[in-house]
């Protein structure tokens, strides 16, 4: 709620009222309660924003919208009355971020099943797509069960409900994937997704994908954003960042070969069985793309996911350099997508970083995101040198 209050002053003072009124009007009892707020939830003085920013006039909360999706185990055994299963049903929790958040859309059923809902149908349209072909080339995935009247799911209001086989095994911790051989753990997760690869690309014509381009959605949205954003949060990255990149990535950017990837690799939805990944899961957002993408995201996620890691930034070149000659062994990389990797990773931080603003309940995230880009820039000579 102060948030919105800050967002509602903001606006006003934009359009000329006097800042003390406005602290006023908004429940502080003085400007220097107004800044300090502010200042916690933005990044910077109110002025510094404005100068960064256009602030927008604040939309009424609409609670059906912002809802998150809440289900009781009773509704779950209501809703899963549409599946020739047992009666006695076994509902357990799932977890992503590598173990340190419960999910609220996905749960275990009877220990070989997983329950999901959602509001992204045709994301779940094409996950249910690919995971069909995954399952016909002989991978595990996460393919439908039927429901009683045959379908691969059913819609309630705007809701989807699916009920999936469940990938034996589970992802790894980010203690598992720190530690050991790095390189060697990297690997398995760069051959994992060239051998995603290889059959995506047989199925690039088959498939009804969105075609998204990276380089315009880094230039047209994600770039420009991140400047503020880091201007805005004091950290920000010197000129030549942005200078190099857009010089370089564009360059490069035509040459990098593009077909269907996973677009969400990040290494809780790569799944390990006696050692070794045995599925992927949650192809809801895949899309066509250059294939770099893919190992360089599920590097970066490992990095993020990795905060109970105390000396997670210093070892992290190794797992790169592991998923990069993984991947590279069985996708054969071109000299141009060597030398993209860190315009790639670039561009996932800042996608992250655009995306996460003004995302209150992914403050944390935000700032951990921030803080990826400006270590990964300052130490590219670490990262990619042995690439």
């Amino acid at each position: 709620m102060t948030k919105r209050r800050l967002y509602h002053g903001i606006y006003e003072i934009q359009i000329g009222k006097k800042t003390i009124d406005i602290a006023l009007l908004y429940g502080f009892n003085t400007y220097a309660g107004f800044f300090k707020a502010f200042k916690r939830e933005f990044g910077c003085s109110p002025t510094k924003y404005l100068k960064l920013n256009t602030a927008k006039k604040p939309m009424a909360v609409n609670l059906i919208r912002e809802a998150k999706i809440m289900l009781t185990q009773r509704e779950i055994k209501q809703i899963l009355s549409n599946w020739n299963l047992d009666s006695n049903l076994e509902i357990e929790d799932t977890f992503t971020l590598g173990g340190t958040a419960k999910s609220d859309n996905t749960w275990l059923i009877n220990g070989k099943y997983i329950f999901k809902t959602g509001k992204n149908i045709a994301g779940l349209k094409t996950h249910i797509a690919i995971s069909k072909e995954l399952e016909k080339s002989g991978v595990l995935a996460a393919t439908p069960i039927k429901t009683i009247e045959d379908e691969d799911f059913i819609i309630r209001d705007d809701k989807y409900f699916c009920l999936t086989n469940h990938i034996k095994g589970k992802f790894l911790t980010p203690e598992e994937r720190y530690a050991g051989n790095r390189i060697e753990i990297g690997k398995k997760y760069g051959e994992a997704i060239g051998n995603l690869h290889k059959i995506l690309k047989k199925q690039d014509k088959n498939l009804e994908v969105n075609d998204n381009n990276l380089l315009k959605t880094v230039l047209g949205w994600a770039l420009p954003q991140t400047k503020i954003t880091m201007e805005q949060w004091g950290c920000p990255l010197p000129d030549r960042f942005y200078e190099d990149f857009t010089e370089n990535f564009s360059k490069l950017y035509n040459e990098l070969p593009r077909h269907i990837i996973h677009r969400d690799p990040n290494p809780s939805n790569i799944m390990f069985h006696n050692d070794e990944v045995s599925g992927f899961i949650d192809f809801e957002i895949s899309e066509r793309n250059v294939r770099i993408f893919d190992p360089c995201y599920c590097a970066t996620g490992i990095l993020a996911e990795a905060t109970t890691i105390a000396d997670r930034f210093e070892k992290w070149d190794e797992i790169l350099k592991g998923i990069i000659t993984g991947y590279d062994s069985i996708c054969k990389l071109t000299e141009a997508e060597k030398l993209a990797i860190p315009y790639v990773i670039y561009s996932i931080q800042m996608i992250f970083i655009a995306w996460l603003d003004g995302k209150e309940e992914l403050k944390n995230l935000a700032m951990q995101n921030r803080k990826m880009l400006i270590w990964i820039w300052e130490n590219k000579d670490k990262c990619f040198e042995s690439l």
